[in-house]
């Protein structure tokens, strides 16, 4: 009879590990599919920031090359004062 007892026991036992190994074979699936989800939204997200950027960036070179052209005189006035800032902290 303990026999019976320790055989139904073993099988219980048994069937409940197999069970875990399956709930866990599905866990990692499911971790997997998830983590592969976040990836691409951060990546849509992240290629929308930079396009932005690139936006953005775009804009403030061209105002930058309108006022060269609308000043030259003061353009390169200020680029000769900003060399002449370099130059001086270099030599220090």
């Amino acid at each position: 009879m303990e026999a019976t007892a320790r055989d139904h026991l073993k099988d219980d036992v048994q069937k409940s590990a197999e069970t875990v190994a399956t709930d866990f074979t599905a866990l990692r699936s499911d971790i997997s599919r998830l983590a592969a989800s976040v990836q691409q939204m951060a990546a849509n997200e992240l290629g929308a920031q930079v396009e932005d950027l690139n936006a953005k960036a775009s804009e403030q070179i061209t105002a930058a090359e309108r006022a060269i052209r609308k000043n030259p005189t003061q353009a390169a006035l200020i680029a000769a004062g900003i060399g002449f800032m370099v130059g001086l902290i270099m030599i220090r």
